[in-house]
């Protein structure tokens, strides 16, 4: 079963596309709005954000520029919430604002607190940005029906926060298929007996949970990969175990070669890394595809 195509309208306020963005979603309720912080104090009374909801404030530390700083927070007027945090020193941090309402008025202080803590524990998992939140949110008790109605605004929210620029909340490539697709599309990587499992996303390529990782790195290892690697240790998306150190959990990367020189220690080509079940590589699945569609 595929997927069906979504409509996502954007709405530039003053034709900036770095200004204000309201972004709206086909079929949904729900509606997003996208702040510079510099332009809040002529944003604040938009009917979008006078409402409940939840927001990100996203920027970067001080410190340290490539130190991503995210912080999620919900409340009954949203606008009225984020002038706190304007004032407040401890979030001077941050330099856009993301929020979500809906256009009616079916959501609830329940529904609000049920969504900052789900997005608080996915926000954790996010390598890239480093979560700020001094709390794991609030546990909400909601019926069935209603927790199925929020997971189902939150995937939405997933779906619009790359759109907005900011791929806060991991949304792992999802593709609806069948049991034999799924095996089609494993890769496999073994170089050096480090043994690694994974699979193309529209995002990258997600490692799967029990793949291992070499602990040691090279020098060649470029910067930005250390410090992910730094990051998934930090996380315990990586654990170490022994004289290994394993996934504890699925992450996603954003390319091939970028997984293959986490898991390996060093930088290298993920394009001839990675191999199907039949021993073709990344390179050589694409080249074969391409004279399909084309008839060769």
């Amino acid at each position: 079963m595929l997927k069906r195509g979504i409509t996502i309208t954007n709405y530039l306020v003053d034709g900036n596309p770095e200004g204000v963005i309201f972004a709206y979603m086909s079929n949904w309720t729900g509606q997003a709005i996208k702040v510079p912080r510099n332009l809040f104090p002529n944003s604040k009374d938009y009917e979008e954000i006078n409402k409940p909801g939840i927001y990100f404030l996203v920027g970067q530390s001080d410190e340290n520029p490539d130190d991503k700083l995210v912080y999620i927070g919900e409340a009954n007027n949203i606008s009225e919430r984020l002038v706190q945090h304007i004032r407040d020193e401890n979030k001077s941090f941050f330099e856009t604002i993301i929020a979500f309402s809906s256009k009616d008025e079916n959501l609830t202080v329940s529904h609000t607190k049920y969504l900052e803590q789900r997005l608080i524990e996915l926000l954790l998992k996010n390598a890239e940005y480093r979560t700020v939140n001094k709390k794991d949110g609030n546990k909400i008790n909601l019926p069935k029906m209603v927790i199925d109605e929020m997971d189902t605004f939150l995937d939405n929210v997933k779906v619009l926060l790359p759109t907005l620029g900011f791929n806060l909340v991991e949304n792992n490539g999802e593709m609806l298929t069948s049991k034999k697709e799924e095996r089609d599309l494993a890769l496999f990587l073994d170089v050096s007996n480090w043994k690694a499992k994974g699979k193309l996303t529209s995002n990258g390529l997600l490692v799967e949970k029990g793949s291992g990782c070499n602990p040691k790195e090279t020098d060649s290892l470029s910067g930005s990969y250390s410090n992910l690697r730094r990051t998934l240790l930090e996380k315990e998306i990586v654990v170490t175990e022994g004289d290994r150190m394993i996934f504890a959990d699925e992450y996603e990367f954003t390319s091939s070669s970028q997984a293959a020189a986490i898991i390996l220690g060093y930088s290298v080509n993920g394009r001839v890394t990675w191999r199907n079940k039949n021993g073709e590589t990344l390179k050589e699945i694409e080249e074969r595809k391409l004279k399909e569609k084309n008839g060769g």
